[in-house]
């Protein structure tokens, strides 16, 4: 009896884990796709500051995502950097992926990145270089509507609640080629007959209009709006969005895994949530030993469970494992698993990395095999803004049902995060880990 004590002390205080981890809701999650149009090298942040700026306005902040950041080109009061537009990038370079800036695929990106909208406004490049615009259907060579369906087509097969906002994309003047402006004229002619083809078939796929209304403000150098312009595309795309029936969910991170990961962010002045009693605690009775290989960092990676979020691992890598061994003689049918939750973070380093970004994967054994490791499931944390200082990732089963029975052992590979580029640097700047909880209680005997 001594020995499950604190077990029950656990489980009481798990009751309470929800609504410490759902006290500030994970922000909309939307992903700019498409050129150098998204990625908005004015110094000015494009059209995603001013878009930013009236979506916080009318619906609380949003959070931009994708494998793209400005943050060397934005204004420095800027800190949503984050997005998925490709510099020189044509449509089918950008939902394949590889190419100048090796892209991940799409759907890989998606897949990190989960996002509830998507915009897109992509074609430009191809009107640039004349590319095909029939194409060559019979040789493999599709044109260029056929490659925007495409593209909105691998949004839809990998996630069809993702709400697809489809622009029109913005003329090109002078000094733009007047074959270049032919083609984006033929291109936007099309592309209403495309959404509609998605709306038969019950996709949420919408038209945003970049055309008519940026003939007004022509582009300084033919392709890429001014200041003004971007300001203008940010208001259509802000009218999309609030045009909608209702604005969709964030989708369910961890779904894959048969699990929910709920993702909080924390900034300075946010009261970061206490350590509770749990099963890989330091001194808890059900903790046999816990163990780490392959880790460089010079601090102990005791501070994984020593129930203080003072301390922290300063692996430069990431790529460290860390094992708890549980206690399977006062419990010979294991342990049955409830939930995890981990911290990590600090503020940003002097050079402007992020250190907040964690990444693992979670795998566990019997105690009937304790040898023998089976894949729980992965969870990194999808960054918000440059200024956050700290993240706490919960992870469950949706149903209530338990993670995992009759456990041995429960293991952590700890993986570099996803890397977002700026330039052809990656940015995947190392998580200080804090604290690691894994809830739970003994099996029932079989």
């Amino acid at each position: 009896m001594r020995r499950t004590r604190p077990l029950a002390l656990a489980l009481i205080l798990l009751a309470g884990l929800a609504g410490a981890a759902a006290v500030r809701s994970e922000p909309l999650r939307i992903m700019p796709i498409g050129d150098s149009i998204t990625e908005g090298g004015d110094g000015q942040g494009g059209y995603r500051r001013p878009l930013f700026e009236r979506l916080t306005a009318a619906f609380g902040r949003p959070n931009f995502v994708g494998s793209r950041s400005s943050r060397n080109t934005d204004p420095a009061d800027f800190l949503e950097h984050d997005h998925d537009g490709y510099s020189a990038y044509r449509i089918e370079q950008i939902a394949q992926g590889g190419a100048f800036w090796n892209a991940l695929p799409l759907e890989d990106r998606l897949r990190l990145w989960d996002p509830a909208i998507v915009l897109v406004h992509a074609g430009t490049n191809d009107a640039q270089q004349n590319y095909r615009f029939r194409g060559d259907p019979g040789a493999g060579r599709p044109g260029v509507v056929a490659r925007l369906d495409d593209l909105v087509s691998r949004v839809v097969a990998y996630n069809p609640d993702i709400q697809v906002l489809l622009a029109q994309i913005v003329p090109a003047n002078a000094p733009a080629s007047e074959t270049t402006q032919a083609y984006v004229r033929a291109l936007n002619a099309e592309i209403p007959a495309l959404v509609a083809r998605h709306q038969a078939l019950g996709h949420r796929v919408a038209l945003v209009d970049m055309y008519t209304p940026m003939l007004a403000y022509p582009h300084p150098d033919g392709i890429h709006p001014s200041p003004e312009g971007y300001a203008v595309m940010a208001e259509q795309w802000f009218r999309a969005i609030q045009a909608l029936p209702q604005l969709p969910a964030n989708p369910v991170r961890g779904r894959a895994d048969g699990v929910v990961l709920a993702d909080r962010t924390l900034w300075a002045s946010d009261a970061v949530p206490a350590p509770q009693a749990n099963l890989v605690r330091a001194g808890a009775p059900t903790l046999v030993s816990a163990r780490s290989s392959g880790y460089g960092g010079s601090r102990s990676t005791r501070v994984l469970n020593d129930g203080s979020l003072a301390r922290f691992t300063d692996d430069a890598d990431e790529t460290f494992t860390t094992t708890f061994t549980l206690d399977t003689a006062a419990a010979p049918s294991g342990y049955t698993l409830s939930a995890i939750r981990t911290h990590a973070g600090r503020a940003a380093a002097g050079n402007g990395d992020e250190r907040s970004h964690q990444a693992y994967e979670v795998w566990w054994s019997a105690a009937q095999a304790p040898d023998a490791y089976q894949r729980l499931a992965g969870a990194h944390h999808v960054v918000v803004d440059a200024a956050e200082t700290g993240s706490v990732l919960t992870m469950r089963r949706p149903d209530g049902q338990p993670l995992a029975t009759g456990v041995a052992r429960v293991q952590f590979r700890f993986a570099e995060p996803p890397a977002r580029q700026y330039g052809f640097i990656g940015i995947d700047a190392p998580a200080p880990y804090r604290e690691i909880e894994v809830f739970g209680e003994p099996s029932a005997a079989r």
